[in-house]
């Protein structure tokens, strides 16, 4: 505040004072000559309430305004790239969370962007899904509610900068095991915010050839991470191996990971690893069929198996039966054709 604001502002002081110490009647009317000041101190004070409210404007609007939030007005975003597992009462970290929120209170904010028309929400996560759900569960055994502190951003309103704001916040922090972060890029290239893994690799400072031992651990077959119980627990390290593994007999490690998914207590994830790759070995040893598997958007289109001269197709789930029908007929035609032209008579 300047020298003559101080002036002003003392004056406004002096004459309020005085004017508190007489009843009503007895109070004299302010003399012409002090209207100037206290006008010129009541714009000082409308200038310092617009200031503040366009700082609180522009903090909203870049992401960096910081509220204390019921966390039950908060729902998670279709995006999250926690499996569900880390989100359990009886995980291990999450447990430790908890732990620490409720003696140390929360120290860092999560991220959320404004939503509408979504009652009873008022905002959906950016970042920090762990964060939210361990504050749900304080907010629950806590009289009066456990509020969450969170950064309200604005900006969060694309798609592809929630997903990437996301993805280096978990970067920063506690890292996704290799499975979630292969769901999580699937989800990506399945929803179009980037529409070839090359977009992706370069907006996560990745490898593509790394990029796609991600996706490889998140396509595994359901009966292999069935056999892992907690897909977290699948390395990226394994993935040459299970690979060669499921190509050299798919159905051969199907079964056994099946066999080891009803086991109880269930192996451990090396002891698992080492069943499924033994199995590949056998097949090829004992002259087991080979196979592939054509996917589309991480989802299996058919699978193709041979041995010998015995060929099977089999065609996935997103494969509507009307049109397993025409693919018969195709393939038949395909076949004839092809081989009438390349078999001797």
């Amino acid at each position: 505040m300047s020298t003559k604001a101080k002036e002003r502002r003392a004056i406004l002081d002096q004459t309020l004072t005085a004017r508190a110490s007489v009843g009503p009647s007895e109070r004299p009317a302010l003399a012409p000559r002090q209207l100037g000041p206290i006008a010129e101190q009541a714009n000082l004070q409308a200038e310092h309430v617009a200031t503040r409210a366009k700082a609180y404007d522009e903090a909203k609007a870049q992401g960096r305004l910081l509220l204390p939030l019921d966390p039950k007005k908060i729902r998670a975003t279709e995006f999250r790239n926690r499996h569900d597992l880390s989100l359990l009462a009886d995980d291990p970290k999450f447990k430790e969370l908890i732990a620490s929120l409720r003696a140390h209170g929360q120290e860092t904010p999560i991220r959320v962007r404004p939503i509408r028309n979504a009652a009873p929400f008022e905002f959906e996560i950016v970042s920090g899904h762990r964060r939210h759900a361990a504050c749900l569960t304080l907010d629950a055994e806590t009289e009066g509610g456990f509020r969450i502190l969170a950064i309200v951003d604005a900006k969060a309103s694309e798609t592809r900068d929630l997903v990437l704001k996301m993805y280096r916040e978990n970067e920063e922090r506690y890292d996704l095991s290799a499975f979630e972060k292969g769901r999580m890029f699937a989800r990506w290239i399945e929803e179009g915010v980037f529409t070839e893994q090359q977009e992706l690799a370069h907006h996560v400072h990745l490898d593509p050839a790394t990029v796609s031992q991600y996706l490889a651990v998140a396509e595994l077959p359901e009966e292999v991470l069935a056999a892992f119980g907690d897909p977290r627990k699948i390395r990226m390290r394994w993935m040459q191996a299970l690979s060669a593994a499921l190509k050299t007999s798919r159905p051969g490690v199907l079964a056994i990971a099946a066999r080891l998914a009803k086991q109880s207590p269930r192996p451990e994830p090396e002891a698992v690893l080492k069943e499924l790759i033994a199995a590949g070995r056998t097949a090829r040893r004992g002259g087991g069929p080979e196979a592939e598997t054509v996917k589309m958007g991480g989802k299996s289109l058919y699978t193709i198996s041979w041995k010998g001269s015995r060929v099977s197709l089999k065609f996935g789930k997103q494969v509507e039966r009307a049109l397993v029908g025409e693919a018969q007929e195709a393939v038949k035609q395909f076949l004839s054709d092809w081989l009438k032209q390349r078999v001797k008579k």
